[in-house]
This record gives C-alpha cells, structure tokens and sequence, in this order.
C-alpha cells in the first residue's frame, strides 16, 4: 500500500521573506552583530528557511526545501506556536524564544554557545518580525 505524501505547508506564518528589509538599517542588529557569521535554519510547520547573516548583515532568507544546508544554528516550532509568538503583545509562554523552549513548544539545536554569545542579536531579529515593531 502506497500512502499519499504528505502535504507541505505552502502558507508560512512567519514573514520571513520580508526579514532581509525589516532587518536592514535596525541599529541594534548592526552595534551586536557586527562580527556574526550565522547560517541559520527556522521550522515553521512542514516548511523550513535558511537565513544567513554575514557580519551582522541578514544577506539571504532561502525558502525550503532544502538539501544538506551548512546550518550553526536550528529552531523549529509548530506554525501555531509562531502564530502565537507574532502577536504584538504573545501571552506567557511565547512571548520570547527561551520561554517556549522552557515550555517545550520549540526546538533549539546545533551550536548553543553561538547563540549564547549573540543572543541578544537573535532575540531582536526575530522581534523584527513582529507587526509594528519599530526598528531602533
């Protein structure tokens, strides 16, 4: 018996292809930045992004499918639970990265001291994709 494949999301709920722009100019980015060197994969759902920064610069936002990426850097969650995080005020638990990993609603892999070392700079890209967030 074959099963059917299954389906691919086609609507992401993160606006990553508009990260590249959101994120250029942002002050904060560029003073934390400055010496990263990131190639990172985002799960939203069935669908995943490569996003690679350079010196702090967001250059490329690649939507999957993907095939054997360099990647430092992994986060996935489910699409509601990015849904929940886009909120211009999320509720406890989603409102920032290390509390849905807390509650274990995302999945942080790969290079942890990486990410420790500029976690202010992830934390502040991904409020970038917050509606009306204000570049600093």
């Amino acid at each position: 018996m074959v099963r059917p494949a299954m389906p691919i999301s086609t609507r992401p709920t993160l606006p990553l292809e508009s990260l590249k722009p959101r994120a250029h100019g942002d002050a904060l980015l560029a003073r934390f930045g400055r010496d990263l060197d990131l190639a990172l994969i985002v799960g939203d759902g069935d669908l995943d992004w490569l996003v690679e920064i350079e010196n702090g610069v967001v250059v490329r936002v690649t939507r999957g499918p993907l095939v054997m990426p360099r990647t430092d850097l992994r986060l996935r969650a489910a699409s509601e639970t990015w849904a929940r995080f886009l909120e211009p005020v999320p509720p406890p638990g989603f409102h920032d990265l290390f509390a849905m990993r807390r509650y274990r609603r995302i999945q942080i892999e790969g290079d942890i001291c990486l990410m420790s070392a500029y976690l202010f700079y992830i934390k502040r890209l991904f409020a970038l994709l917050r509606p009306g967030e204000a570049k600093a």
